[in-house]
């Protein structure tokens, strides 16, 4: 609650879910003391995460300073317990974000659904489970040696919870757009049901559609999350038309990264929001520590390198990254010697890979 960092040496997962411990004292008793131990904790944690959002190597939190993120690369195969570490993750985001409404806690959320738990090897019918993310230089997706481990149990729970933090609501009768995820949310408005679906292939395509059901017009708040990565070329339409966005100086079409967007209406049965992301590609040391080892991001897509590595590498070749086709899952950067592939978690299966490259300074 003061700001001090005492989790260097903490088992990982355990103390992610005392911070929710944390927050739900908050929640329960209004004690801004626990409020700041959560909000403060989960952000020692951030700033120890893999570009993936996963954090623990051998599920042990890291001193600051000591370069341990980066010297993991190398040593061991045990860089995030993923089912276990994507539950605790989404539970204390979705607590923070109900509590504060910071956009950042939704898009840490949606960092660990894209490039963790997502990409986890199914559970066998024998009983082993996916169990740790491997960020190792010669990476690869596994199998625990154990059957029915913690990360067994955890990841049904974490399934369930892509749904239930989806969507928020207020006092108000808004609703809050927090995943881009293909759905459908129904909530009662006086004494009509009003229904939101969402039709998307984001963040492959960097694009949704939002369509409104109601029985008669009704004015409601209906708030989308802006990730702080998006670019100044985002744009929002309501029925094909581009929606203006107003602050203190003049009216633009380009909403404010890092927020909620309100867009307060009158809504008739059939309204389209559609948003088109303008996503970047940014480059992540794995820590300070280590400032030429980086790995390369998609908007919220961490991408994999697939192959042999070529013997040099810069940043401009990395951020040269494009897609192989629209919606594709693969990448492709020209280098001195052929295509270099790069692939999301999610869709890479057997095949070696590595997340952090080393380029030349």
């Amino acid at each position: 609650a003061d700001g001090q960092n005492v989790l260097a040496g903490k088992h990982a997962y355990s103390h992610v879910n005392a911070l929710s411990s944390a927050a739900q004292a908050y929640l329960a008793t209004g004690s801004q003391k626990h409020l700041r131990a959560a909000r403060n904790g989960f952000g020692m944690v951030r700033a120890q995460s893999f570009a993936t959002g996963g954090w623990g190597p051998n599920e042990t939190l890291s001193a600051p300073g000591s370069g341990a993120l980066g010297d993991s690369l190398t040593k061991t195969h045990s860089s995030f317990e993923t089912p276990c570490g994507a539950y605790a993750h989404f539970k204390i985001t979705r607590y923070l974000l109900r509590i504060t409404r910071d956009t950042r806690y939704g898009d840490s959320m949606e960092r660990v659904l894209y490039n963790t738990i997502l990409g986890a090897k199914p559970i066998m019918k024998s009983g082993y489970g996916f169990y740790y993310s491997d960020y190792n230089d010669s990476g690869f997706k596994f199998y625990h040696n154990d059957k029915w481990t913690c990360c067994t149990g955890t990841f049904a729970q974490i399934t369930a919870d892509y749904g239930i933090s989806a969507y928020f609501n207020d006092e108000q009768g808004g609703v809050y757009v927090n995943l881009y995820v293909p759905s459908r949310v129904s909530w009662p408005q006086g004494k009509q049901l009003i229904t939101l679906t969402q039709n998307t292939r984001y963040p492959f395509e960097p694009t949704t559609t939002l369509i409104v059901s109601v029985r008669k017009p009704t004015e409601i708040p209906i708030y989308l999350r802006i990730p702080e990565w998006s670019a100044f070329k985002t744009r929002i339409k309501i029925n094909g038309i581009k929606a203006v966005m107003e602050n203190s100086t003049t009216a633009c079409f380009c909403p404010p990264p890092g927020e909620f967007l309100c867009l307060k209406r009158t809504w008739k049965d059939g309204d389209r929001i559609e948003i088109e992301f303008d996503m970047p590609t940014t480059l992540e040391a794995v820590d300070p520590e280590h400032p030429s080892l980086v790995a390369p991001v998609h908007g919220p897509l961490a991408l994999f390198t697939l192959r042999q590595l070529p013997p040099r590498l810069t940043s401009q070749t990395l951020l040269s990254i494009k897609q192989a086709a629209k919606g594709s899952s693969d990448w492709q950067a020209q280098t001195d010697i052929g295509t270099l592939s790069l692939r999301p978690f999610s869709a890479i299966k057997d095949e070696p890979y590595r997340l952090y490259l080393p380029i030349e300074s």
